[in-house]
């Protein structure tokens, strides 16, 4: 008889970094990226950060395929349908793992920001839900959010941390119908979330995240 079974297994990771952590380093950036990108892909968005004081941890899914079938660029997932449940346990110890290891590297009073982008936000929902991770922000940037987790009960408590949500307008995947079924999922689990659109597509816009941090993050810690 055939039966499906399971073995946890060691992973190489790969990630990249932007800045220069140091005693400078007053904002610390835990970017997810979507599905079919690259760690670099959400690196490549703070290269107008001052890296003196901005430092960003990428880390890239550990599903790599290639974009057209046998071919083209390498690419990533975080999940798919198939042994969802495993995935989401092992992208969350690796997660964990990483952040962690930077984490403690960390100034004192460092504002700490776990961001996600599309496949990468839902991912980040995922995380924190099933790991008690401290952050001071939780940016999800065009995602959807989970609807089959309550949120209420995350390891991460998200009810005292600032919940920031951005979209563009001209997102080809958020229509409104989406829109309100994410403010459903929003009220749902009582998450007091700033809601920020902007005239744009589905992609990270390094002017919004420049916009993001002026207005939501900059001075959180002086607030």
């Amino acid at each position: 008889m055939l039966e499906t079974k399971y073995i946890e297994t060691t992973r190489t990771a790969r990630y990249v970094t932007y800045g220069n952590l140091s005693s400078k380093t007053k904002y610390f950036w835990f970017g997810l990226h979507g599905s079919k990108m690259r760690c670099e892909q959400v690196g490549f968005k703070f290269k107008d950060f001052d890296p003196e004081t901005h430092f960003v941890v990428a880390p890239e899914a550990l599903s790599k395929f290639y974009e057209k079938g046998f071919g083209g660029d390498v690419v990533t997932t975080w999940m798919t349908s198939r042994d969802r449940l495993q995935e989401i346990s092992d992208f969350s110890t690796y997660l964990s793992s990483l952040y962690h290891q930077y984490e403690k590297q960390l100034p004192a009073n460092c504002t700490k920001t776990a961001f996600g982008f599309s496949q990468g936000g839902t991912t980040l929902f995922r995380w924190l839900h099933n790991s008690n991770i401290d952050i001071d922000i939780l940016l999800a940037y065009s995602c959807w959010i989970p609807e089959d987790i309550d949120l209420t009960i995350s390891k991460t408590v998200l009810s005292n941390k600032k919940l920031i949500y951005t979209y563009g307008k001209q997102d080809q995947f958020l229509t409104q119908e989406r829109i309100e079924k994410v403010n459903l999922v929003v009220k749902k689990n009582n998450l007091i979330m700033n809601v920020e659109s902007y005239d744009g597509d589905h992609r990270i816009d390094r002017t919004q995240l420049a916009n993001l941090f002026d207005k939501h993050i900059k001075d959180i810690k002086d607030a």
